[in-house]
């Protein structure tokens, strides 16, 4: 489960940097040393909506803003019942932790989930479901812009080179991209 997650959003990360090479207008982050032993993938609408997912070795948390959704009325209790194991992820200042529509956290590869369904954002499970068609409709509608489907296939399948970067985004500034290719953890 856990490679699965950073694989997944890490790749929608990646599609992200080279689409939109300004980091405040992407939609997918992905940040492979937030610290030495943890990494963070994120997802900011722009409009108040926010997830941030939290990855230690083989733990794994999950907190989603949704404002159209709601706020969890408990969430003081919820980070109360989650393992002490967890406690990096729910003292973490960055994923404001006082607020959300929703808090999970991985055990024994299934999600233990608190609060609220999410309807009005994409959430985690959703884009783990998807597929670059999916992305693709998505992403031109988000960047309002065709994006090559053909090359979204290559990334998605896991294939990656300048050359596809390009391809995406004739305009990318390769050495721009190079440093955030090293933040997300993929290397050329």
């Amino acid at each position: 489960m856990i490679t699965e997650l950073r694989q997944r959003l890490k790749t929608l990360a990646l599609l992200d940097a080279i689409i939109e090479p300004e980091w405040q207008y992407r939609y997918f982050s992905y940040n492979s040393k937030w610290s030495d032993s943890e990494e963070m993938g994120s997802l900011r609408d722009g409009s108040g909506g926010e997830w941030f997912l939290w990855i230690s070795g083989q733990l794994a948390g999950y907190k989603c803003l949704s404002p159209e959704d709601g706020l969890m009325s408990n969430i003081e209790s919820v980070n109360n019942k989650i393992p002490s194991s967890y406690d990096s992820f729910v003292s973490e200042p960055a994923f404001s932790m006082d607020k959300a529509t929703c808090v999970w956290y991985l055990e024994k590869s299934e999600w233990v989930k608190f609060g609220l369904p999410i309807k009005w954002l994409i959430d985690l499970e959703t884009v783990l479901k998807w597929y670059a068609i999916d992305y693709h409709v998505w992403a031109t509608g988000y960047y309002e812009r065709e994006i090559n489907i053909s090359v979204l296939e290559k990334i998605f399948e896991g294939s990656f080179s300048s050359d596809l970067a390009i391809k995406l985004n004739p305009d990318i500034e390769m050495d721009g991209l190079q440093i955030e290719l090293e933040e997300i953890g993929i290397y050329l």
